[in-house]
């Protein structure tokens, strides 16, 4: 087992998106596994320690979102490198090492990587610096990321990666794109889907977008939080199908208690909206 990286995974009801996509890799030796369970109300936990018995499942006595999740994992790391990964990529071992080879062989002062996710952002270049990266797939250099810390707990869903990047970049390091390195992504498979989880998840978008203009002094004319919730309450109304409305209604609704004072998560610890 290679003790230069370590894997991290949040899962939510997603053993079946990690048989489909990540059955080959799952096998591997090669890199340390650490799923982070989020409260699943299926029987994930026990599919996957079933399943992949030599790697480790971390189970969370509650939802408590994917960056405290992510952090949770990212705290039981002793590699230098660690690789955040969404269970709805393709993923395979040659891959990850030609990811890590990547970010192992750069000679700025980088602190993030990522792989191409799109076929658009595909290509044989060479890596480049970026402002932001998504959080389905980043590569931490955990010498650097100490300085900068993880995930704001503050965030139940959304935003949390694009405030993290802010934060690296303000620590004055590198965020690098690695157009030669593709690990494809599936797309918004690994929860289930239905209108109160839609509801509660576009109520953390407004909510979490608002939060990270605030905490960083990055309102303006066009992301002010009046504007935005009067702009999706207008959509909310004349959206094409329902379930579009539900998700700008959602979105307000985050915006509005954002400017009412409340916070992601309620006194006891579970998310707003929380649907169970």
């Amino acid at each position: 087992m290679v003790s230069d990286l370590t894997i991290i995974s949040v899962s939510y009801n997603s053993a079946s998106v990690f048989l489909s996509n990540w059955k080959s890799f799952l096998d591997t030796t090669r890199y340390k596994i650490i799923i982070v369970d989020n409260a699943s109300i299926d029987d994930s936990v026990q599919i996957l320690s079933r399943s992949f018995p030599e790697h480790h499942i971390l189970k969370s006595e509650s939802n408590i979102g994917y960056g405290r999740a992510a952090n949770e994992g990212l705290q039981q790391c002793r590699s230098r490198f660690a690789l955040l990964l969404n269970p709805d990529l393709m993923v395979s071992e040659e891959l990850v090492t030609q990811l890590l080879t990547t970010a192992m062989e750069d000679e700025d002062n980088t602190a993030i990587w990522a792989p191409a996710i799109t076929k658009a952002d595909f290509s044989g270049a060479q890596s480049v610096s970026i402002k932001a990266v998504s959080g389905a797939a980043m590569l931490f250099d955990l010498q650097k990321m100490n300085q900068v810390g993880f995930f704001d707990e503050n965030i139940f869903l959304y935003s949390e990666e694009t405030d993290l990047c802010y934060r690296t970049r303000k620590k004055g390091y590198v965020i690098k794109l690695c157009p030669s390195v593709y690990i494809e992504h599936i797309g918004d498979s690994s929860s289930a889907h239905h209108h109160s989880l839609l509801y509660m998840k576009s109520w953390h978008f407004g909510w979490s977008r608002c939060y990270y203009l605030n905490k960083h002094s990055l309102y303006s004319q066009k992301y002010n939080p009046h504007r935005m919730y009067r702009n999706y309450m207008f959509k909310s109304y004349i959206g094409l199908n329902r379930i579009n409305r539900l998700r700008y209604r959602g979105q307000a609704e985050g915006i509005k208690a954002f400017m009412r004072g409340e916070k992601a998560f309620k006194a006891d610890g579970k998310p707003q909206q929380s649907p169970v």
